[in-house]
């Protein structure tokens, strides 16, 4: 929706059906004075509020801290890693997209994905390749003016200014771009808490950990009898260390059924019973992710398929 729209809960834009016009109103009856000129049925057609979505395959990579951060720091930081990755890998700015998860004024996560038809592989050598992700830090450390001991690692607090001119929160030489105008307000090369991090991850390697497999997942208490399958998939979930849904026994479509779980942020909903494909399509064409968990006996292997929803396997504390 617009972005200086008043209610922020509502998604979408108004369109008249019939001439195909965008509404600059957030009323639905509103309408602009060369609207109201119009006669006959355009006057009778109320316009429609229509949330458009577009579908597409790319190369992404999502970056989630283990821990919550402020949006200034997660601004910085986004702005930081992306300049970072284009000086490491030698790419056009417009060829990679950072975007903040799972929306600009609620950062959790950030997700990069390559915009260049194609993609030109960046990505996958980040996290292919256990240096590329510590050769990015460190460039992004160094476009934002600091630098560290000769021949020694990067620390917090030996961070060093390597440029005389004064540059405070950010400036045209580091963070700032045209492309991330919107965050500008937010960014600060001086958070300690974006630096604090950005060192870490120029210290560290990447190592691809195993892959999940059925053994994992193996439930270390038994069923209860008589438990229902919601109780069940919530042990098995639990116990596993998979993420916990949002919610649970979520109706859809004025009740035609019941979804056992719902992921909000990856708009996904869990089924322990199959549904139509009428409603299937429905679901579907509203920008939910249907995962069809009837058989008991291939959990495992939904639950593996689906890292980006479930997370990875971790025994609870």
């Amino acid at each position: 929706g617009w972005r200086r729209r008043k209610n922020k809960a509502q998604l979408g834009f108004y369109i008249n059906p019939i001439t195909g016009t965008w509404s600059k109103q957030e009323d639905p009856d509103a309408s602009e004075e060369s609207q109201e000129k119009e006669e006959g049925l355009l006057d009778k057609v109320p316009n429609q509020r229509i949330v458009p979505f577009v579908e597409d395959h790319r190369n992404l990579l999502i970056l989630a801290p283990a821990h919550g951060l402020s949006l200034e720091a997660m601004a910085t930081l986004q702005a930081a890693l992306k300049r970072g990755i284009e000086m490491t890998f030698q790419i056009e700015e417009a060829e990679l997209v950072a975007e903040p998860l799972p929306k600009s004024d609620e950062r959790r996560a950030l997700m990069f994905y390559e915009a260049a038809e194609g993609g030109a592989g960046v990505l996958t050598r980040l996290v292919s390749e256990p240096a590329s992700l510590r050769e990015v830090a460190s460039a992004a450390l160094q476009m934002m003016h600091y630098g560290k001991a000769e021949g020694g690692p990067w620390q917090f607090e030996a961070l060093e200014a390597t440029d005389k001119h004064i540059c405070e929160a950010g400036c045209y030489q580091c963070l700032l771009s045209y492309f991330n105008q919107p965050d500008h307000e937010n960014i600060n090369r001086r958070n300690a808490d974006a630096l604090k991090l950005l060192v870490a991850l120029a210290n560290a390697e990447v190592h691809l950990i195993a892959a999940v497999t059925a053994s994992t997942l193996t439930p270390s208490q038994p069923f209860v009898p008589g438990q229902s399958t919601s109780a069940q998939w919530l042990q098995a979930i639990t116990q596993a260390g998979f993420r916990l849904p949002d919610a649970t026994d979520v109706p859809v479509q004025q009740g035609a059924a019941i979804a056992a779980a719902q992921y909000a942020a990856a708009r996904a909903l869990v089924f322990l019973t199959p549904i139509s494909p009428d409603l299937h399509r429905v679901l579907s064409d509203k920008g939910w992710q249907v995962l069809d968990f009837a058989d008991l006996a291939q959990w495992s292997i939904r639950f593996a398929t689906y890292p980006e929803i479930f997370g990875l396997p971790e025994k609870p504390q």
